[in-house]
Protein backbone atom coordinates (compact mmCIF):
# COMPACT_ATOMS: atom_id res chain seq x y z
CA UNK A 1 0.00 0.00 0.00
CA UNK A 2 1.48 3.48 -0.53
CA UNK A 3 1.97 5.90 1.66
CA UNK A 4 -1.00 8.83 1.44
CA UNK A 5 0.70 11.88 0.85
CA UNK A 6 0.87 14.97 3.67
CA UNK A 7 -1.38 17.89 2.46
CA UNK A 8 0.43 20.76 2.08
CA UNK A 9 -1.36 23.86 3.98
CA UNK A 10 -0.37 27.58 2.39
CA UNK A 11 0.82 29.86 4.47
CA UNK A 12 -2.14 32.27 3.83
CA UNK A 13 -3.97 32.58 7.15
CA UNK A 14 -7.52 32.49 5.12
CA UNK A 15 -9.03 33.76 8.22
CA UNK A 16 -6.38 37.22 7.79
CA UNK A 17 -8.78 40.52 8.74
CA UNK A 18 -7.19 42.35 5.96
CA UNK A 19 -9.40 45.33 6.70
CA UNK A 20 -7.84 45.60 9.94
CA UNK A 21 -4.55 46.22 7.65
CA UNK A 22 -5.45 48.68 5.92
CA UNK A 23 -4.11 52.06 6.63
CA UNK A 24 -6.66 55.09 7.95
CA UNK A 25 -5.98 56.94 4.53
CA UNK A 26 -7.25 54.15 2.89
CA UNK A 27 -10.13 53.73 4.64
CA UNK A 28 -11.44 57.35 4.81
CA UNK A 29 -10.86 57.53 0.52
CA UNK A 30 -13.28 54.21 0.54
CA UNK A 31 -15.36 56.12 2.45
CA UNK A 32 -15.23 59.34 -0.06
CA UNK A 33 -16.90 57.11 -2.40
CA UNK A 34 -20.18 56.98 0.11
CA UNK A 35 -23.09 59.40 0.44
CA UNK A 36 -22.38 61.12 3.54
CA UNK A 37 -25.37 59.59 5.55
CA UNK A 38 -23.83 55.84 4.94
CA UNK A 39 -20.73 56.64 5.94
CA UNK A 40 -21.74 58.12 9.05
CA UNK A 41 -23.43 54.86 9.57
CA UNK A 42 -20.22 53.10 9.15
CA UNK A 43 -19.04 54.23 13.14
CA UNK A 44 -21.03 50.82 13.95
CA UNK A 45 -18.06 48.76 12.47
CA UNK A 46 -15.32 48.38 15.04
CA UNK A 47 -12.58 48.89 12.24
CA UNK A 48 -14.07 52.39 10.41
CA UNK A 49 -14.96 53.96 14.29
CA UNK A 50 -15.39 57.41 13.79
CA UNK A 51 -12.74 57.85 10.70
CA UNK A 52 -16.01 59.08 8.40
CA UNK A 53 -14.84 62.93 10.61
CA UNK A 54 -11.89 62.85 8.72
CA UNK A 55 -13.38 62.99 4.79
CA UNK A 56 -12.03 65.54 2.83
CA UNK A 57 -15.24 66.19 1.16
CA UNK A 58 -18.65 67.14 2.98
CA UNK A 59 -22.04 66.89 0.33
CA UNK A 60 -25.81 67.20 1.67
CA UNK A 61 -28.64 66.94 -0.57
CA UNK A 62 -32.15 67.86 1.53
CA UNK A 63 -33.78 65.21 -1.59
CA UNK A 64 -32.01 62.61 0.36
CA UNK A 65 -34.24 63.15 3.39
CA UNK A 66 -37.24 64.47 1.31
CA UNK A 67 -39.25 62.55 -1.48
CA UNK A 68 -41.71 64.24 -3.36
CA UNK A 69 -44.29 61.79 -4.55
CA UNK A 70 -46.23 64.20 -7.16
CA UNK A 71 -48.56 61.73 -7.70
CA UNK A 72 -49.71 61.13 -4.27
CA UNK A 73 -53.44 62.85 -3.64
CA UNK A 74 -52.07 65.50 -0.50
CA UNK A 75 -53.26 68.52 0.47
CA UNK A 76 -50.52 71.19 0.55
CA UNK A 77 -50.85 71.83 4.27
CA UNK A 78 -49.69 68.35 4.78
CA UNK A 79 -47.36 68.36 2.14
CA UNK A 80 -45.80 71.78 3.83
CA UNK A 81 -45.60 70.15 7.24
CA UNK A 82 -43.90 66.91 6.10
CA UNK A 83 -41.31 69.18 4.04
CA UNK A 84 -41.05 71.35 7.32
CA UNK A 85 -40.23 67.84 9.36
CA UNK A 86 -38.09 66.30 6.92
CA UNK A 87 -35.90 69.98 6.92
CA UNK A 88 -36.08 69.91 10.37
CA UNK A 89 -34.19 66.13 10.72
CA UNK A 90 -32.01 67.42 7.89
CA UNK A 91 -31.05 70.39 9.49
CA UNK A 92 -30.02 68.37 12.96
CA UNK A 93 -27.73 65.80 10.44
CA UNK A 94 -25.99 68.52 9.24
CA UNK A 95 -25.16 70.52 12.81
CA UNK A 96 -24.07 67.13 14.06
CA UNK A 97 -22.09 66.11 11.26
CA UNK A 98 -20.24 69.37 10.85
CA UNK A 99 -19.90 69.76 15.00
CA UNK A 100 -18.20 65.77 14.74
CA UNK A 101 -16.07 66.78 11.54
CA UNK A 102 -12.45 66.61 12.36
CA UNK A 103 -10.03 67.14 9.88
CA UNK A 104 -8.51 70.94 9.59
CA UNK A 105 -9.16 71.61 5.75
CA UNK A 106 -11.38 69.99 3.27
CA UNK A 107 -11.37 69.95 -0.28
CA UNK A 108 -15.25 70.61 -1.23
CA UNK A 109 -18.03 71.30 0.15
CA UNK A 110 -21.50 70.67 -1.15
CA UNK A 111 -24.89 71.93 -0.31
CA UNK A 112 -28.36 71.69 -1.82
CA UNK A 113 -31.53 72.85 -0.56
CA UNK A 114 -32.83 73.46 -3.75
CA UNK A 115 -36.42 71.05 -3.00
CA UNK A 116 -37.28 73.45 -0.12
CA UNK A 117 -40.27 74.91 -1.42
CA UNK A 118 -39.87 79.13 -1.49
CA UNK A 119 -42.92 79.94 1.19
CA UNK A 120 -41.31 78.08 3.75
CA UNK A 121 -38.14 80.27 4.28
CA UNK A 122 -37.58 81.71 7.32
CA UNK A 123 -34.88 82.91 9.75
CA UNK A 124 -34.18 79.74 10.81
CA UNK A 125 -32.87 78.42 8.04
CA UNK A 126 -31.10 81.59 6.88
CA UNK A 127 -29.59 81.50 9.73
CA UNK A 128 -28.41 77.76 9.37
CA UNK A 129 -27.15 78.13 5.81
CA UNK A 130 -24.87 81.19 6.89
CA UNK A 131 -23.73 78.95 9.78
CA UNK A 132 -22.93 75.93 7.10
CA UNK A 133 -21.24 78.08 4.78
CA UNK A 134 -19.09 79.64 7.61
CA UNK A 135 -18.08 76.50 8.61
CA UNK A 136 -16.85 75.94 5.13
CA UNK A 137 -14.38 78.79 4.94
CA UNK A 138 -13.52 78.21 7.65
CA UNK A 139 -12.19 74.70 6.78
CA UNK A 140 -10.25 76.65 3.89
CA UNK A 141 -12.49 74.49 1.17
CA UNK A 142 -11.32 74.94 -2.26
CA UNK A 143 -14.65 73.74 -4.13
CA UNK A 144 -17.92 75.14 -2.67
CA UNK A 145 -21.43 74.39 -4.54
CA UNK A 146 -24.92 75.93 -3.23
CA UNK A 147 -28.10 75.01 -4.39
CA UNK A 148 -31.26 76.89 -3.26
CA UNK A 149 -32.78 77.08 -6.28
CA UNK A 150 -35.03 80.21 -6.95
CA UNK A 151 -34.59 81.44 -3.11
CA UNK A 152 -33.56 84.71 -3.27
CA UNK A 153 -34.38 85.93 0.40
CA UNK A 154 -31.14 83.69 0.85
CA UNK A 155 -27.96 86.09 0.82
CA UNK A 156 -24.28 84.13 1.23
CA UNK A 157 -22.62 85.50 4.43
CA UNK A 158 -19.46 88.03 3.39
CA UNK A 159 -16.76 85.14 4.18
CA UNK A 160 -17.51 83.26 1.29
CA UNK A 161 -16.61 86.51 -0.95
CA UNK A 162 -13.31 87.00 1.25
CA UNK A 163 -12.21 83.01 1.08
CA UNK A 164 -8.56 82.66 0.21
CA UNK A 165 -9.23 79.05 -0.52
CA UNK A 166 -11.79 78.98 -2.81
CA UNK A 167 -10.51 77.75 -6.21
CA UNK A 168 -13.85 77.27 -7.57
CA UNK A 169 -17.31 78.94 -6.45
CA UNK A 170 -20.88 77.73 -8.09
CA UNK A 171 -23.83 79.51 -6.92
CA UNK A 172 -27.26 78.21 -7.86
CA UNK A 173 -30.17 80.56 -7.10
CA UNK A 174 -29.90 82.81 -3.88
CA UNK A 175 -29.12 86.57 -4.31
CA UNK A 176 -26.49 89.11 -5.00
CA UNK A 177 -26.18 92.21 -2.52
CA UNK A 178 -23.54 94.68 -3.13
CA UNK A 179 -21.40 95.21 0.25
CA UNK A 180 -20.36 98.27 1.21
CA UNK A 181 -18.36 98.31 4.27
CA UNK A 182 -14.86 96.52 5.18
CA UNK A 183 -13.72 94.38 4.58
CA UNK A 184 -13.63 94.13 0.67
CA UNK A 185 -14.45 91.48 -1.53
CA UNK A 186 -11.60 89.57 -2.46
CA UNK A 187 -10.82 85.84 -3.51
CA UNK A 188 -7.57 85.42 -5.00
CA UNK A 189 -7.31 81.85 -5.53
CA UNK A 190 -10.87 81.80 -7.62
CA UNK A 191 -10.58 80.33 -10.82
CA UNK A 192 -14.19 79.45 -12.04
CA UNK A 193 -17.44 81.05 -11.12
CA UNK A 194 -20.54 79.87 -12.49
CA UNK A 195 -23.21 81.31 -11.29
CA UNK A 196 -27.03 80.12 -12.06
CA UNK A 197 -30.41 81.58 -11.71
CA UNK A 198 -28.85 84.00 -9.27
CA UNK A 199 -30.45 87.56 -9.04
CA UNK A 200 -29.36 90.83 -7.94
CA UNK A 201 -28.69 94.63 -8.91
CA UNK A 202 -25.61 94.61 -11.47
CA UNK A 203 -23.46 96.52 -9.56
CA UNK A 204 -23.58 93.18 -7.04
CA UNK A 205 -22.64 91.30 -10.14
CA UNK A 206 -19.50 93.11 -11.31
CA UNK A 207 -18.46 93.65 -7.19
CA UNK A 208 -18.71 90.18 -7.26
CA UNK A 209 -16.74 89.37 -10.58
CA UNK A 210 -14.42 92.35 -9.86
CA UNK A 211 -12.74 90.46 -6.75
CA UNK A 212 -11.89 87.54 -8.50
CA UNK A 213 -8.35 88.90 -10.23
CA UNK A 214 -7.17 84.99 -11.38
CA UNK A 215 -10.48 83.94 -12.31
CA UNK A 216 -9.95 82.03 -15.93
CA UNK A 217 -13.78 80.70 -16.62
CA UNK A 218 -17.12 82.46 -16.16
CA UNK A 219 -20.21 81.39 -16.64
CA UNK A 220 -23.23 83.41 -15.82
CA UNK A 221 -27.39 81.23 -16.41
CA UNK A 222 -30.41 82.87 -16.39
CA UNK A 223 -29.29 85.40 -13.68
CA UNK A 224 -31.33 88.37 -13.16
CA UNK A 225 -30.08 91.62 -12.93
CA UNK A 226 -26.82 91.27 -14.30
CA UNK A 227 -27.22 93.70 -17.86
CA UNK A 228 -23.38 94.89 -17.83
CA UNK A 229 -20.99 92.42 -18.05
CA UNK A 230 -17.19 93.54 -17.02
CA UNK A 231 -14.29 90.74 -16.88
CA UNK A 232 -11.37 92.47 -17.17
CA UNK A 233 -9.12 89.81 -14.97
CA UNK A 234 -6.38 89.35 -17.14
CA UNK A 235 -6.42 85.10 -16.69
CA UNK A 236 -9.90 85.13 -18.21
CA UNK A 237 -9.90 83.02 -20.80
CA UNK A 238 -13.49 81.61 -20.82
CA UNK A 239 -16.86 82.83 -20.44
CA UNK A 240 -20.10 80.91 -20.52
CA UNK A 241 -23.40 83.46 -20.54
CA UNK A 242 -27.01 83.14 -21.03
CA UNK A 243 -28.48 86.21 -21.23
CA UNK A 244 -31.83 88.08 -21.88
CA UNK A 245 -32.22 91.51 -23.65
CA UNK A 246 -35.71 92.17 -23.48
CA UNK A 247 -35.07 95.45 -22.19
CA UNK A 248 -32.05 96.53 -23.80
CA UNK A 249 -28.82 95.33 -25.26
CA UNK A 250 -26.59 93.25 -23.22
CA UNK A 251 -23.16 95.32 -22.59
CA UNK A 252 -20.13 93.22 -22.85
CA UNK A 253 -16.50 94.09 -21.96
CA UNK A 254 -14.10 91.08 -22.01
CA UNK A 255 -10.65 92.31 -23.08
CA UNK A 256 -8.87 88.99 -22.49
CA UNK A 257 -11.46 86.30 -22.97
CA UNK A 258 -10.57 83.39 -25.68
CA UNK A 259 -13.46 81.19 -25.84
CA UNK A 260 -16.95 82.54 -25.71
CA UNK A 261 -20.30 79.91 -25.16
CA UNK A 262 -23.33 82.24 -25.44
CA UNK A 263 -26.92 81.93 -25.66
CA UNK A 264 -29.60 84.80 -26.34
CA UNK A 265 -33.54 85.01 -25.07
CA UNK A 266 -35.90 87.50 -26.10
CA UNK A 267 -39.33 86.52 -24.48
CA UNK A 268 -42.10 87.67 -25.82
CA UNK A 269 -42.49 90.66 -28.68
CA UNK A 270 -39.82 93.64 -28.11
CA UNK A 271 -38.59 96.66 -30.71
CA UNK A 272 -35.14 95.95 -29.51
CA UNK A 273 -33.30 96.22 -32.36
CA UNK A 274 -29.50 94.83 -31.22
CA UNK A 275 -28.82 92.35 -29.31
CA UNK A 276 -24.84 93.11 -27.39
CA UNK A 277 -23.09 96.56 -27.20
CA UNK A 278 -19.79 95.33 -27.05
CA UNK A 279 -16.92 97.40 -25.59
CA UNK A 280 -13.84 95.02 -25.69
CA UNK A 281 -13.69 90.89 -27.38
CA UNK A 282 -10.56 91.42 -28.95
CA UNK A 283 -9.14 88.61 -27.75
CA UNK A 284 -11.69 86.01 -29.09
CA UNK A 285 -10.43 83.25 -30.73
CA UNK A 286 -13.48 80.37 -30.42
CA UNK A 287 -17.38 81.36 -30.40
CA UNK A 288 -20.28 78.81 -30.05
CA UNK A 289 -23.88 80.33 -30.47
CA UNK A 290 -25.69 78.24 -28.65
CA UNK A 291 -29.96 80.05 -28.89
CA UNK A 292 -30.83 83.18 -30.59
CA UNK A 293 -34.22 84.70 -30.31
CA UNK A 294 -37.14 83.61 -32.70
CA UNK A 295 -38.07 86.25 -35.27
CA UNK A 296 -34.75 88.18 -35.77
CA UNK A 297 -34.53 90.56 -38.41
CA UNK A 298 -31.64 90.17 -40.85
CA UNK A 299 -30.01 93.50 -39.95
CA UNK A 300 -29.81 91.93 -36.35
CA UNK A 301 -28.54 89.04 -36.76
CA UNK A 302 -25.56 91.06 -39.10
CA UNK A 303 -24.84 92.82 -35.95
CA UNK A 304 -24.70 90.14 -34.03
CA UNK A 305 -22.57 88.59 -35.68
CA UNK A 306 -20.33 91.03 -36.68
CA UNK A 307 -18.65 91.58 -33.48
CA UNK A 308 -17.49 88.12 -33.52
CA UNK A 309 -15.82 88.31 -36.90
CA UNK A 310 -12.24 88.16 -35.77
CA UNK A 311 -12.58 84.86 -34.14
CA UNK A 312 -10.42 82.00 -35.13
CA UNK A 313 -13.44 79.42 -34.48
CA UNK A 314 -17.28 79.69 -34.98
CA UNK A 315 -20.04 77.25 -34.03
CA UNK A 316 -23.58 78.22 -34.59
CA UNK A 317 -25.71 74.96 -32.40
CA UNK A 318 -29.10 73.52 -34.29
CA UNK A 319 -31.18 76.15 -32.38
CA UNK A 320 -28.72 78.96 -33.55
CA UNK A 321 -28.99 77.66 -37.20
CA UNK A 322 -32.40 77.44 -37.51
CA UNK A 323 -32.89 81.14 -36.56
CA UNK A 324 -31.15 81.75 -39.78
CA UNK A 325 -33.02 79.60 -42.19
CA UNK A 326 -36.31 81.64 -40.79
CA UNK A 327 -34.59 84.85 -42.48
CA UNK A 328 -35.83 85.94 -45.93
CA UNK A 329 -32.62 86.82 -46.86
CA UNK A 330 -28.80 86.27 -45.42
CA UNK A 331 -26.88 88.89 -45.15
CA UNK A 332 -23.33 88.42 -43.20
CA UNK A 333 -20.49 90.45 -43.30
CA UNK A 334 -17.20 88.79 -44.55
CA UNK A 335 -15.44 87.30 -41.97
CA UNK A 336 -11.42 85.48 -40.47
CA UNK A 337 -12.87 82.63 -39.22
CA UNK A 338 -10.70 79.84 -39.80
CA UNK A 339 -12.95 76.84 -38.55
CA UNK A 340 -16.79 76.73 -39.18
CA UNK A 341 -18.97 74.34 -36.98
CA UNK A 342 -22.58 73.99 -37.90
CA UNK A 343 -25.10 72.07 -36.45
CA UNK A 344 -27.85 72.64 -39.30
CA UNK A 345 -31.74 71.82 -39.75
CA UNK A 346 -32.10 70.27 -42.45
CA UNK A 347 -35.82 70.56 -42.26
CA UNK A 348 -35.63 73.75 -43.26
CA UNK A 349 -35.99 74.50 -47.02
CA UNK A 350 -33.40 76.91 -46.60
CA UNK A 351 -30.88 74.94 -45.01
CA UNK A 352 -28.11 74.38 -47.36
CA UNK A 353 -28.66 78.15 -48.72
CA UNK A 354 -27.46 79.41 -45.10
CA UNK A 355 -24.84 76.90 -45.63
CA UNK A 356 -23.25 78.55 -48.18
CA UNK A 357 -23.88 82.43 -47.37
CA UNK A 358 -22.05 81.56 -43.95
CA UNK A 359 -18.80 79.53 -46.25
CA UNK A 360 -18.82 82.20 -48.91
CA UNK A 361 -18.52 84.91 -46.19
CA UNK A 362 -15.61 83.04 -44.84
CA UNK A 363 -12.61 84.22 -46.77
CA UNK A 364 -9.93 82.29 -44.72
CA UNK A 365 -11.93 79.45 -43.70
CA UNK A 366 -9.98 75.76 -43.68
CA UNK A 367 -11.80 73.72 -42.33
CA UNK A 368 -15.74 72.70 -42.22
CA UNK A 369 -17.41 70.78 -40.20
CA UNK A 370 -21.54 70.10 -40.89
CA UNK A 371 -22.72 68.00 -37.72
CA UNK A 372 -25.91 65.56 -38.61
CA UNK A 373 -27.96 68.42 -36.98
CA UNK A 374 -31.99 67.89 -36.25
CA UNK A 375 -34.03 66.65 -39.31
CA UNK A 376 -36.85 64.38 -38.88
CA UNK A 377 -37.03 63.50 -42.30
CA UNK A 378 -35.13 60.67 -44.20
CA UNK A 379 -35.26 62.51 -46.99
CA UNK A 380 -34.62 66.57 -47.34
CA UNK A 381 -36.45 69.76 -48.87
CA UNK A 382 -33.78 71.45 -49.83
CA UNK A 383 -34.28 73.96 -52.84
CA UNK A 384 -31.91 73.41 -55.86
CA UNK A 385 -28.91 75.09 -55.79
CA UNK A 386 -28.82 78.12 -58.54
CA UNK A 387 -26.30 78.97 -60.57
CA UNK A 388 -24.66 81.76 -58.52
CA UNK A 389 -24.25 79.41 -55.55
CA UNK A 390 -22.83 76.32 -57.40
CA UNK A 391 -19.92 78.63 -58.18
CA UNK A 392 -18.94 79.38 -54.49
CA UNK A 393 -15.18 79.78 -54.33
CA UNK A 394 -13.67 78.55 -51.39
CA UNK A 395 -9.90 79.37 -51.72
CA UNK A 396 -8.80 78.02 -48.64
CA UNK A 397 -10.76 75.40 -47.50
CA UNK A 398 -8.42 72.42 -46.78
CA UNK A 399 -10.60 69.68 -44.47
CA UNK A 400 -14.34 69.16 -44.18
CA UNK A 401 -16.29 66.49 -42.20
CA UNK A 402 -19.99 65.70 -43.05
CA UNK A 403 -20.99 63.58 -40.05
CA UNK A 404 -24.25 62.01 -39.72
CA UNK A 405 -24.25 61.51 -43.42
CA UNK A 406 -28.17 60.02 -43.95
CA UNK A 407 -30.73 62.57 -41.87
CA UNK A 408 -31.01 64.87 -45.11
CA UNK A 409 -28.97 63.22 -48.07
CA UNK A 410 -30.27 65.31 -51.23
CA UNK A 411 -29.27 68.08 -49.20
CA UNK A 412 -25.83 66.70 -48.03
CA UNK A 413 -25.20 65.15 -51.07
CA UNK A 414 -25.88 68.65 -52.99
CA UNK A 415 -22.95 70.29 -50.17
CA UNK A 416 -20.87 67.71 -50.45
CA UNK A 417 -20.77 68.02 -54.87
CA UNK A 418 -20.76 71.56 -54.02
CA UNK A 419 -17.43 71.26 -52.25
CA UNK A 420 -15.61 68.79 -54.61
CA UNK A 421 -16.15 71.32 -57.17
CA UNK A 422 -15.51 74.80 -55.81
CA UNK A 423 -12.94 73.44 -53.00
CA UNK A 424 -9.42 74.73 -55.30
CA UNK A 425 -7.15 73.47 -52.08
CA UNK A 426 -9.05 70.76 -50.32
CA UNK A 427 -7.08 67.91 -48.64
CA UNK A 428 -9.38 65.87 -47.06
CA UNK A 429 -13.05 65.25 -47.04
CA UNK A 430 -14.40 62.83 -44.29
CA UNK A 431 -17.92 61.35 -44.50
CA UNK A 432 -19.50 59.73 -42.00
CA UNK A 433 -22.70 57.87 -42.00
CA UNK A 434 -25.24 58.26 -39.31
CA UNK A 435 -26.13 54.97 -37.49
CA UNK A 436 -28.48 52.19 -38.78
CA UNK A 437 -30.16 54.92 -41.42
CA UNK A 438 -28.39 53.59 -44.92
CA UNK A 439 -28.27 50.15 -45.48
CA UNK A 440 -24.79 48.29 -46.82
CA UNK A 441 -26.28 48.24 -50.53
CA UNK A 442 -27.11 52.21 -50.35
CA UNK A 443 -24.07 52.92 -48.25
CA UNK A 444 -22.30 51.21 -51.19
CA UNK A 445 -24.13 53.11 -53.91
CA UNK A 446 -23.53 56.53 -52.38
CA UNK A 447 -19.91 56.34 -51.94
CA UNK A 448 -19.66 54.99 -56.09
CA UNK A 449 -21.84 58.13 -56.62
CA UNK A 450 -19.61 60.27 -54.74
CA UNK A 451 -16.14 59.00 -56.07
CA UNK A 452 -17.74 59.77 -59.75
CA UNK A 453 -18.06 63.75 -58.83
CA UNK A 454 -15.73 66.36 -60.55
CA UNK A 455 -13.01 67.83 -57.69
CA UNK A 456 -11.16 70.78 -58.08
CA UNK A 457 -8.49 69.81 -56.05
CA UNK A 458 -6.36 66.92 -57.48
CA UNK A 459 -4.76 66.44 -54.36
CA UNK A 460 -8.24 65.82 -52.37
CA UNK A 461 -9.05 62.47 -50.65
CA UNK A 462 -12.55 61.40 -49.85
CA UNK A 463 -12.50 59.13 -46.36
CA UNK A 464 -15.42 57.38 -45.42
CA UNK A 465 -16.22 56.17 -41.98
Amino acid sequence: MKPQKRMRFSKVDVGLDRLSEMPDQVIVHILSFMSIRDAVKTMLLRRFGNLWTMLPALSFDFSDHYVNDEDEDVAFEEEQRIMSDAFSLFSRFVRNVLMLHRRSTIDSFYLDIGEYQYGLVDQCLIDDVQVWLKFATDREVKDLVFHCDYIDKIVLPRCVFTSQSLVRLTLWGSMLVQYVHQPQLHMGALKILSLISVTGSNEAFNQLISACPSIQELGVYNSEGLRDLNITAPSANKLNLDIDVSDRPFTLNCPHVQILNIAVIRPGKTSQSNLLDVIDVSSLQDVFVWELPKDLSSPIIKAFLRHFRDAESFTLSSLAFEQLCCLKKVDILQNRWQILALLPWWDNGRCLQVIIELVKSSVDLETLIVDGGQSSRSEGYNEVLSSKLSTCVMPQLKNVSILGYGKCREGQLQLIELILRNAIVLEKLEITFEENRLTAVEELDFVKQVSRLKRASVNAIVDFA
